[in-house]
């Protein structure tokens, strides 16, 4: 694995290199790619839908340097119609114009970029194993105090907690808070991270693995949600949460697993974030992203990529134990 890991990366480091050097990469290509959009933002977002009208890959395009001419030809759009979507994309603050050129101002993570962050983030990533591992006797006391520890012991849980509770949906918040220290950047009223991600299309995990957690029912009192990372179309059903065994966490078992937990680890987690940052900025600028994002927006989806070896990491050394059906559903207390 980590010799054909080494390999991708090998082939990435030249893709790139040909790609800045030459841009070898046509729009037919572009459009021949799959595309995903993913954003961060509560309940703020854009006013328009990169996900339609061929946006995200038009974005994609212009990343490349691709002249304006060409995308047009190729995506078979009018003038008039290439003027209304770079208007809105104006309005939107995801594309800027200097001189004669558009500049897209989201992440836009190709396939060689994207297998980039996923070989820098290696290092970092063992040392996030490293430190769970050392605080798993603290951990298992915290599973130990809730209710839901009678069920289910640990290594079944061990996913969830040992991924989503310390590294990802109840651990971000603080990494934005109190890592990158700077709100979400605001764009025509709202506050929100977006980026492209080309999809590397391997098996059936959704690009590069990533872990992600979906919340599929809310109501006033509970909410219903999955993590994993096959939510994608091949898995049909995988947001039917009717007829899955969902993990129930009542409301004492909620504020252990959204407070305590969490914020037993926060300070060793930012303490290795805070020691990897010139690493991170190094990356940041290397892979020219401070062309397009901020260093937060930038950052905060390579989090993903982290957390996402990291956890592989403690599979690898069988630490966490994968649910049967690769996905894990569960119920939490809305309020408590």
């Amino acid at each position: 694995m980590k010799t054909f890991k080494t390999l991708i990366t090998v082939l990435a480091v030249i893709i790139f290199a040909s790609c800045s050097a030459e841009n070898n990469r046509t729009v037919d290509d572009i459009l021949d790619s799959k595309f995903r959009v993913y954003q961060i933002s509560g309940f703020q977002g854009p006013n328009i839908d990169i996900k339609k009208d061929s946006l995200a890959q038009f974005l994609t395009a212009l990343h490349y340097n691709i002249p304006l001419a060409e995308i047009e030809r190729e995506l078979e759009w009018s003038s008039e119609t290439t003027e209304r979507h770079i208007n809105a994309l104006i309005e939107n603050k995801l594309l800027s114009k200097k001189g004669d050129y558009y500049q897209p101002n989201l992440g836009i993570i190709t396939l060689e970029r994207g297998i980039l962050l996923e070989e820098k983030a290696q290092n970092v990533a063992n040392e996030i194993a490293d430190s769970i591992s050392a605080w798993l006797p603290e951990i298992k006391e915290i599973h130990n105090e809730s209710h839901i520890s009678e069920n289910h012991d640990f290594r079944e849980l061990s996913l969830f907690y040992l991924s989503n509770v310390i590294l990802d949906n109840f651990q971000i918040e603080r990494v934005e808070e109190e890592f990158l220290n700077q709100k979400r950047p605001l764009r025509n009223g709202s506050r929100y991270y977006l980026a492209i991600v080309e999809d590397d299309l391997a098996g059936d995990t959704e690009p590069y693995g990533i872990y992600g957690n979906r919340g599929l029912h809310w109501s006033d009192s509970t909410g219903i949600a999955v993590y994993g990372n096959q939510r994608t179309e091949s898995n049909v059903g995988w947001d039917n949460y009717q007829d899955k065994n969902i993990h129930v966490f009542d409301e004492h078992d909620t504020q252990l697993i959204t407070q305590k937990m969490p914020e037993l680890f926060f300070p060793t987690l930012l303490a290795i974030l805070n020691r990897n940052r010139p690493d991170f900025e190094a990356t940041y600028h290397e892979l020219n992203f401070d062309q397009e994002v901020s260093f937060e927006e930038f950052f905060i989806f390579w989090y993903h990529w982290i957390y996402t070896e990291a956890t592989d990491v403690l599979i690898e050394r069988d630490i966490i134990q994968e649910p049967q059906n690769e996905m894990f559903y569960y119920q939490i207390a809305a309020n408590f």
